[in-house]
């Protein structure tokens, strides 16, 4: 059995390289990766001051209730899994009271849960565009691109190549955070790049109907997950990073997720895929615990009798803690 989920491990590492198009940076672990992890040493403060404004489940339907999965306190401090949904084109503004300074390399980073999805065999990101100001009420957006295909929607549980995007937060899995450099808007009148006062993220709607699209600097529609009509829809924020005076654009190649349940979205069976065996906790987006058990390296869970949702997974090995999230979808 260890020699078959090695063999998975190596396959759809394969896969996934050969599946990377486009220009931008690649996912961790990946040569030339810029993600920045949360325990990088580049890290010397968190955000700790935020104001959220939710949008709607799904910006088609007018009666659509506004997100509501998890709590905006959820997104302040370190990067922990804890979240806070923003939903179709909702906003979260970061207020520093010691202001952000541009420095060498990257100067903060925007963390979000993003995963590997062994169903279908990509990235499941969820995607936001990051402004900044220095005065709190004038907002600069950084030059964000999607090479994505435009022909065809992006499923709600389909998956993306991060080396098609730029300049967006979300494009990095759970505990890896897209760096952000403010060099890149020293051009911007009106802003002052070494006095941050204030960061915003902004849910990308990624419907590609251009009645409710969103766009890159280019004028692409950006196409992602689409729709998200769940309370944990659109862009889900987990912390906003500052990175240090000395910083530079070193990836953290840290293996954190050696440890997953897959297939992921599943139907009625998930697998552990380990070479240990590990405590599995599955938890509701509300914080409800739903199941505990242990499972031994390749043995299947049965979740027929969840609900179709997004949940929480929590893998506790004797060596590490590891963290995903889990889409139940029939």
């Amino acid at each position: 059995m260890r020699i078959l989920i090695i063999t998975l491990i190596v396959l759809a590492a394969t896969s996934l390289q050969a599946q990377f198009q486009g220009p931008y940076s690649p996912p961790p672990d990946e040569e030339g990766s810029n993600a920045v992890h949360r325990d990088s040493s580049l890290i010397v403060r968190w955000g700790e001051e935020i104001t959220v404004v939710r949008g709607p489940e799904d910006i088609a339907v007018p009666s659509s209730d506004p997100a509501s999965a998890g709590e905006p306190d959820n997104a302040l401090g370190r990067s922990d899994g804890s979240i806070v949904s923003l939903g179709d084109g909702g906003t979260a503004t970061y207020h520093f009271q010691d202001p952000v300074q541009n420095v060498s390399g990257p100067d903060f980073a925007v963390f979000e849960n993003g995963f590997y999805s062994f169903q279908d065999d990509g990235w499941y990101l969820e995607l936001a565009f990051v402004e900044v100001s220095s005065n709190g009420t004038d907002f600069y957006r950084f030059p964000a691109h999607s090479l994505t295909q435009t022909d065809s929607q992006v499923w709600s549980y389909g998956v993306l190549d991060p080396t098609n995007l730029n300049n967006l937060a979300g494009n990095f899995p759970l505990f890896y955070g897209t760096p952000f450099d403010l060099e890149e808007l020293g051009d911007s009148a009106g802003l002052n790049i070494d006095h941050i006062t204030h960061i915003r993220i902004i849910d990308v709607v990624g419907t590609i109907d251009p009645q409710y699209a969103t766009y890159d600097t280019a004028g692409n529609p950006i196409n992602d997950p689409y729709p998200s009509d769940f309370p944990a829809g659109g862009f889900d924020l987990d912390a906003v990073a500052v990175l240090n005076p000395e910083a530079v654009s070193v990836p953290d190649h840290s293996r954190e997720q050696s440890a997953k349940l897959f297939p992921n979205p599943a139907r009625n069976q998930v697998q552990l895929m380990s070479e240990m065996a590990a405590e599995v906790r599955i938890t509701a987006l509300t914080g409800k615990n739903i199941l505990r058990r242990t499972l031994s390296p390749g043995e299947r869970l049965d979740v027929s009798d969840l609900p179709p949702a997004v949940y929480y997974v929590t893998l506790q090995t004797p060596e590490k803690l590891f963290t995903q999230k889990l889409v139940i979808s029939r």
